[in-house]
C-alpha cells in the first residue's frame, strides 16, 4: 500500500507537497476507512486550481514511468511539466510503500515527462539501487537484495527507468520490493468524471466503449440493479440488433425504446462510467477518482462513497467540492483532507478542537474551523 507521496517542481507544486497516509487518528467509528494501519479511504477537498487534479497526475506519473500504460495528455505536456514559479528545472517524485512489515522508498527526478535524471530505491533504510541517469552511473546499492543473479545494467537511457529495466530483464526474489512495486503500480487506476468520455490512467492499456463491454460480459442486468439500488432509478434496458450494426443497448420506455446514450442524463452517464470501472475494483490497488460526484445528487454521492467502502483492500482518494458529504456518517476527521497553497492537511490536524463523532463537520468547515 502507499504510505506517503511527495512532489516538488511539478506543475503548480513549486515547493514540496506531501500526502501522508500514515496520519491515522484514534477514532472508534468508521474503521472501514482504515486499511493495514493506513488511511484507506480519503476525500480530498480544495478550492479551484488548488492542485487536486495535479496531485492525481503527480501520483500517477509512476504509472507512466514504470509501465507501458498510455498516459493522460496532461501528464506528458512538456510545457507545463516543470513548475514555472521556481528556479529548479527538475521535478522530484517520492513514494513510500508498505510491503507487509517492510517500508520501501522510491524516489526519481525528471527534467521532462519522458526524461529521468535520477532514481533511488531502498527498503528499510538499505539502498538497493541509486542511479544517476545524467552520467549513466550506478552510484551505490546492494542489488543482491532483489536478485540472486548478477545484474548487468549496461547502458540505461534516461528515457527508461532502471527499476523498470531490472523488473523486465532479471528474475526477482519472491520478496523483491521491485516486484511488489511493479504489481502495485500496474493495478493503479485514475479516472475523472467528465462528459468528455472515458479519460483514465493506468490498469488498462486500451480503452473500450462501455455499452459493448456491458453487453459482451452479460452485465446489462447488473447495471439495471446498480442504478436501482444506488440511485433509485428504475431503468429497463434491452439489447437490439440493427442490420449491419453491432448489438446496441436501448432504454425501454412506455411506448417506445430509445438509445441509452441519447436519453441518459449526465448523472446516469457518470454512474455508467463508475459501474464500468467498478467491475475491476477487486483488482485495483489504488484508485484516484477525480471530481467523483460532479454530476451526482448529494445523497447519491454518499451512497457511492459507501459502495467504495466494500473494497477493503483498495486505497481510494476522491476529490470533490461537495461539502454535504463532509460528515462523520460517511468518513471521519482524519480521512477528510484539504489542499491549500501546496499543503495537505486533515481536518483533525487543522484545529485545536478535539473532534468527536457528534460534531457537524460540514458546518464547521463552512464556518472556517479548518482554515489554518
Amino acid at each position: 500500500m502507499l504510505r506517503k507521496f511527495s512532489v516538488s517542481g511539478y506543475k503548480n507544486f513549486n515547493n514540496e507537497t506531501i500526502l501522508d497516509l500514515t496520519k491515522v487518528g484514534k477514532y472508534e467509528f468508521n474503521k472501514e476507512c482504515i486499511t493495514d494501519g493506513l488511511l484507506g479511504k480519503v476525500l480530498l477537498m480544495g478550492a479551484n486550481a488548488s492542485g487536486k487534479s495535479n496531485l492525481g497526475y503527480a501520483i500517477f506519473d509512476i504509472v507512466y514511468t514504470l509501465t507501458d500504460k498510455p498516459p493522460c495528455v496532461w501528464q506528458v505536456d512538456a510545457q507545463s511539466f516543470i513548475n514555472g514559479d521556481g528556479n529548479s528545472k527538475i521535478a522530484v517524485f517520492r513514494y513510500e510503500f508498505q510491503m507487509d512489515g517492510a517500508v520501501i522508498n522510491y524516489e526519481y527526478r525528471k527534467t521532462a515527462p519522458h526524461k529521468l535524471a535520477y532514481e533511488k530505491m531502498s527498503m528499510d533504510g538499505n539502498v538497493i539501487i541509486e542511479f544517476d541517469h545524467t552520467k549513466n552511473d550506478l552510484i551505490s546499492g546492494d542489488l543482491s537484495l532483489i536478485s540472486s543473479e548478477k545484474l548487468r545494467l549496461g547502458k540505461v537511457d534516461g528515457s527508461l527507468s532502471v527499476i523498470r529495466f531490472i523488473a523486465n530483464n532479471t528474475p526477482q526474489k519472491e520478496s523483491s520490493p521491485i516486484s511488489f512495486i511493479m504489481d502495485f503500480v500496474n493495478r493503479m487506476l485514475y479516472y475523472k468524471t467528465t462528459q468528455d468520455g472515458n479519460m483514465y490512467i493506468g490498469l488498462e492499456r486500451v480503452a473500450e466503449n462501455i455499452e459493448p463491454y456491458l453487453i459482451r460480459n452479460g452485465l446489462v442486468g447488473g447495471f439495471e440493479k446498480f442504478l436501482k439500488e444506488n440511485a433509485g432509478l428504475d431503468i429497463k434496458f434491452e439489447i437490439v440488433k440493427y442490420p449491419g450494426m453491432p448489438h446496441s443497448m436501448v432504454q425501454k420506455l412506455k411506448h417506445k425504446s430509445i438509445g441509452f446514450p441519447v436519453n441518459a442524463s449526465s448523472g446516469t452517464k457518470a454512474l455508467e462510467l463508475f459501474y464500468y470501472w467498478s467491475r475491476r475494483f477487486e483488482n485495483v490497488s489504488f484508485l484516484f477518482l477525480d471530481e467523483f460526484d460532479a454530476f451526482y445528487h448529494f445523497e447519491l454521492a454518499e451512497k457511492i462513497v459507501r459502495f467504495l467502502m466494500n473494497y477493503t483492500k483498495m486505497q481510494v482518494i476522491l476529490t470533490s467540492h461537495n461539502t454535504s458529504i463532509v460528515t462523520n456518517r460517511v468518513m471521519r476527521p482524519d480521512c477528510y483532507l484539504q489542499i491549500k497553497e501546496g499543503r495537505i492537511s486533515s481536518f483533525s490536524e487543522s484545529t485545536d478542537r478535539e473532534l468527536r463523532e457528534g460534531h457537524n463537520l460540514e458546518k464547521m468547515l463552512r464556518n472556517g474551523e479548518f482554515n489554518e
